[in-house]
Parts: C-alpha cells; structure tokens; sequence
C-alpha cells in the first residue's frame, strides 16, 4: 500500500541538503523507506544538483597546483585511528511482531514506559539532538482517542503500523503527518483493530487542550 500523506517539498530539499535535526531527518528517512514516491522526488533532487554542477564556471587553478597535489600525496600522512564498526542495535524484546523499516532498526531505541491503559512510548537517543526535541515511538491500542492538543514546533508522526484518523484525514503504514501550527489542533483517533505504532518527532512541547492533557504531560514527558 503506497503512502497518500507525505513531506512537502521544502521539507525534503532540506533532507537532501543536510539541514534537518537529527529527529526530523530520522521520521523523513523513515517514511523514505516506506514511500516509493518520496524516493524518486528525491533522485530529482540529486539530478538537479547535478545539473547545477555541469553548469557552473570553473575557477582557474594556479601554476603550481599540480605539484602541491602529487607533494600532498607523497607526503606520509598519518592515518586517524578508525573506531571499530558498531554491532547492530538490539531490539527490545517489546518490538518483538512489529515490522520496523530499516531506518529504524538500528536505532538506539530504549526502554519503554507506560503514558495510560494502552498507551507507552519508547524514547529513540539521537546524537545532536536539541534540548527541547523528543523523538520517540508510539503505540496506541486500536479504538483508543489521543488528548487534543496543539504545538510550538513542528511535530511530524510517521504511521508504521494501524491507522488513525484526524483533521487532516487519514493516516495508514508509511504516511507522513506534520503539524507546526499554534492552532493546528490535533487529536488522533485509532481506527480499526489493529494497535497503532508510529514515530513521533517533536521540536518542542505539545500544548494540551483538555484537563486529561494536562494530567498525562508529566506522565507522557512530552
């Protein structure tokens, strides 16, 4: 089943340059590893980029640079120490049936913790992460309904597992939702039989909308 809800195309030029937080990058190169679609826009990208590159004027070079090259290559360098090769992530034994697209699986995912009946999120430890950004999974019994609440930043949720209903529509494996506005009032309803797991990137706080909100943000830590 292809995507229907993906990133914008700001979103994923800043991808391809490298100008994304470690938690947007990681819920973009997800839904990358689920959508067809986005991973062809992006060849696009790089076509341009090297179109760009054909097109640009060549700086002269200086009389002696072939001899500072082949000197720099005589030279003995000293080689910098290479840090051995990481073991894959293990997989906590609680994602054990759920089905993680490759971004994901080596991930530094820890342990998770219960928000309410049904509910627990599981932090995802990103290098470089902001201080006030929380990446982290998500998993919500089928049927249930999430607090209403709002952001002060982008908060961008990639459907890995069930479906859940909003606003904007209808949210299955592999799309991609981003909400970023003050009054971008947002509160998930799973839909179907199936639990619904999904990657969540936040670049600051939600901002509850109902007194159960308030109670569960402590809990959430969110």
């Amino acid at each position: 089943m292809s995507a229907i809800h993906h990133p914008g195309e700001d979103l994923l030029w800043d991808y391809f340059r490298g100008a994304l937080a470690p938690g947007l990058r990681l819920s973009v190169s997800t839904h990358l590893d689920l959508c067809p679609q986005c991973r062809d826009d992006l060849r696009v990208f790089t076509a341009i980029g090297g179109a760009l590159l054909e097109t640009t004027e060549g700086v002269a070079m200086s009389d002696n640079a072939l001899d500072l090259a082949l000197a720099r290559i005589e030279r003995p360098v000293d080689l910098p120490e290479v840090s051995p090769v990481s073991p894959p992530a293990r997989r906590p034994a609680f994602l054990e049936g759920f089905e993680l697209p490759p971004s994901l699986q080596s991930a530094e995912i820890r342990s998770r913790y219960f928000v309410a009946p049904g509910v627990w999120m599981a932090p995802i430890a990103l290098p470089g992460e902001p201080r006030a950004a929380k990446t982290y999974l998500m998993c919500v019994k089928a049927g249930m309904e999430m607090p209403e609440h709002t952001h002060r930043g982008r908060e961008i949720t990639v459907m890995l597992q069930g479906q859940y209903r909003d606003h904007k529509g209808l949210y299955q494996r592999g799309d991609f939702s981003q909400c970023d506005e003050a009054d971008d009032r947002h509160m998930p309803i799973m839909m179907g039989d199936v639990d619904c797991l999904c990657l969540v990137a936040q670049e600051a706080a939600i901002i509850p909308k109902t007194w159960l909100g308030w109670l569960l943000k402590p809990i959430a830590r969110i």
